[in-house]
């Protein structure tokens, strides 16, 4: 990089300056300096798309008045003119608090830069610096990928590294390779690929290599042995077998596929075959640890598998903390409760995320079976020395055959704490940057009355630089709740969905973009302090530490003070969990939660259904007195016959209703819907729990026989 300062003061005489030299009075006072700007890792083009990217320079003047002169950069390969460039911006004088700032990329890659000034009325070109440039002589990657690609979940692991390749057992794996030569032709090169447990076993295929011509090439990847941990090398050489350059590529293979039921919770232990990082707390120095040895060995995670393919999981490296976990590796989480703590001082934040070592935390499947699943997760927010404050909560999430589930949040807190409980988070696997898969339209906006807002991540600032919805839609949301509908991959068929009918707000916070190097780096807020990482606490910029563990992005939030109306709200003299009695306040919230590639129209109906439940009539049975629980989106029944028929008469769309059925006497024996019975698949039935696959516009009557009466069981 060239840095030089110009001091130029034109004049054609001691005493007189003429008119036309006064007109062009080209005095500048400037610093100037040009270099290749080599690009963010963080930003765009990502993978092979970099390899014989043509060059970007930047351009820097300062000055501390307005610029007299216009400028324009020129680029030369091999003394010829290869690129003329305006200074666009420069010349207009947009600049920011330090000087005006331009970014010019040629068609070419030139071997020297040189940047010109010239008097904007007359005047000859000033050459005011030239820069020789070395470009790469030589250029390639390559990315190595499942033939077919399978949720990494399905294969018992979590979050796999993104630069990693997963395989299953006889699972067939591709690599594409892409080079550049700059500097000569290169024929007969090759590039070969091998599994370092198989070094016996090497592919090669040709890759033509002209002077200056990008080349592409795909092998497919030779027989692998069943080593869990391998390494992928790929190399490419010339025709006299001399290596041009070498990449590895870590593996991970999965000899034995774990057994998932279509629906159903399971306890398990994923995988994660890369270490944790560890920052210490003191001196701030980086270490890592073992994943095998991170928990206390009793712990494990849970897996909730449902028929549309989506997974929902409690994992222990997310300190529990469930997120859906998608596809294309990575998730989506809808936070906890995390509070502003009362006095007494603490340490960073006070919220779940900060139980690494699982102190507080438990996770349990209260009941998995053919009709409903019920897993419980327990915890208490601590901050980043593990302190806690007496609170606790109590998260249970129940899902059904149709692959939609709530989320029953329970919160014991000391009167006036304040907390949050939601917010709109996507977890992404080790070296996986936001602008690599996150789509700019995160966020659907869907309002229940049909009306639907598509948004755009970055989010832009106001005139006052802030970052705030259009006051319509603040206005709109008081009266309309929102069905919240979350892209969490760019390439992620299903979506995520959250919906509360008692929430009268939109999410107020919208997270800003990170900036780094006068680059936007992130659409929103990026963090790799959660999870699984241990000892780095809440930053707000980027850092290394991409390189070595999953992270999240942050898109927007309720905050502290926009909390749904709870379901049911007590206070009570109790125990807290420090054992100390004391007037507490108990709250419950409920919401809808799924992920799917339903229409907005079927969302819709499945929002208007879970917040009206139809009204009934019913024979040889009776409600509860409370029988409608949207926690579990449940009508809830007393039997008292062995033929119970109920009739249906819905005030808006009713989709997939579930019944909690108490005193059912025996084995349901037939299920009759609209005079047609229901096949197995269309109902499913635990004894205690029925939940029907069906849509219903209009009444509709349901019957129900036994195989005893209540009567005969006393």
């Amino acid at each position: 990089m060239l840095r030089i300062r110009f001091f130029l003061i034109f004049c054609l005489g001691l005493t007189a300056v003429s008119p036309i030299a006064a007109q062009d009075d080209c005095s500048e006072n400037v610093e100037a300096r040009v270099h290749v700007d080599p690009g963010h890792p963080w930003r765009p083009p990502f993978g092979l798309d970099r390899v014989g990217q043509p060059l970007t320079a930047l351009v820097e003047v300062t000055s501390e008045k307005g610029l007299a002169r216009e400028y324009s950069l020129v680029g030369y390969l091999r003394g010829k003119e290869v690129g003329r460039y305006a200074l666009t911006e420069i010349n207009h004088q947009r600049r920011d608090r330090t000087g005006y700032f331009e970014r010019v990329t040629f068609d070419a890659y030139p071997d020297e830069l040189a940047l010109f000034a010239q008097c904007r009325f007359q005047g000859k070109l000033v050459e005011l610096t030239r820069e020789k440039i070395q470009p790469p002589m030589f250029e390639a990657d390559a990315v190595a990928q499942p033939e077919q690609l399978m949720n990494p979940v399905d294969l018992g692991m979590v979050l796999f590294p993104a630069d990693w390749l997963l395989l299953a057992a006889g699972q067939k794996a591709f690599v594409d390779v892409a080079a550049i030569s700059r500097d000569r032709d290169l024929p007969g090169a090759r590039v070969t690929a091998w599994f370092e447990s198989l070094p016996g076993e090497k592919i090669t295929e040709a890759i033509r290599l002209g002077m200056e011509r990008r080349s592409q090439v795909s092998l497919r990847l030779p027989s692998a042995s069943s080593t869990e941990r391998d390494v992928l090398h790929v190399a490419i050489s010339d025709a006299d077998g001399k290596e041009l350059w070498q990449k590895k590529i870590q593996t991970s293979r999965v000899n034995k596929l774990p057994y998932w039921p279509e629906f159903g919770a399971m306890y398990t232990k994923l995988r994660f075959d890369a270490p944790i990082s560890v920052r210490d707390f003191k001196s701030g120095a980086f270490s890592s640890m073992g994943y095998e040895d991170a928990w206390a060995p009793e712990l494990r995670d849970v897996v909730v598998s449902l028929p549309n393919g989506s997974r929902f999981v409690f994992w222990r490296g997310s300190s529990y903390i469930p997120f859906w976990a998608g596809k294309h590796d990575t998730g989506m989480s809808y936070e906890w409760a995390e509070t502003s703590p009362p006095p007494g001082g603490f340490v960073d934040s006070v919220e779940p995320l900060m139980d690494k070592e699982l102190r507080y935390g438990r996770v349990e499947i209260i009941e998995s079976t053919a009709a409903r699943v019920h897993v419980r997760w327990t915890y208490q927010s601590c901050d980043f020395l593990y302190k806690v404050w007496g609170d606790e909560a109590t998260e249970d999430f129940y899902f059904y055959p149709d692959g939609f589930g709530t989320r029953a949040l329970t919160l014991k807190r000391g009167p006036g704490v304040e907390y949050e409980l939601s917010e709109i988070i996507i977890l992404a696997p080790q070296a996986g940057f936001p602008f690599s898969f996150l789509p700019s339209n995160i966020v659907d906006i869907l309002f229940v009355d049909g009306s639907k807002r598509e948004t755009s991540f970055p989010y832009p600032e106001d005139e006052e630089g802030k970052r705030k919805w259009p006051s319509e839609m603040v206005k709109k949301a008081e009266g309309t709740p929102i069905i919240y509908r979350v892209r969490l991959h760019k390439d992620e068929v299903a979506t995520p969905i959250y919906f509360n009918p008692l929430d009268t707000h939109i999410a107020p916070v919208i997270f800003p973009p990170f900036f780094d190097r006068g680059v936007m780096v992130t659409p929103d807020y990026w963090g790799s302090h959660w999870p699984l990482a241990r000892g780095k606490s809440t930053g707000w910029t980027i850092d290394d530490r991409i390189f070595a563990s999953p992270s999240h992005n942050s898109v927007i939030s309720w905050g502290l003070h926009s909390r749904p109306n709870p379901v049911s709200t007590a206070q009570i003299e109790t125990l807290d969990t420090l054992g100390r009695s004391r007037l507490m306040t108990v709250q419950r919230w409920a919401w809808l939660i799924g992920m799917t590639d339903a229409s907005d129209a079927q969302l819709l109906d499945r929002a208007r259904s879970f917040t009206v439940p139809p009204s009934l009539e019913i024979k040889g049975g009776r409600l509860e007195i409370d029988s409608y629980v949207s926690e579990r989106r449940a009508i809830r029944l007393v039997v008292d016959a062995a033929a119970v028929t109920v009739v249906l008469k819905p005030a808006v769309a009713c989709v997939n209703p579930v019944f909690e059925l108490r005193g059912a006497p025996g084995a349901l024996l037939s299920v009759t819907f609209g005079g047609r019975s229901l096949k197995p698949g269309e109902y499913a039935w635990d004894g205690h729990t029925l939940w029907l696959d069906v849509n219903i516009a209009q009444p509709e009557q349901l019957q129900l026989k036994f195989a005893r009466s209540p009567a005969s069981t006393r």
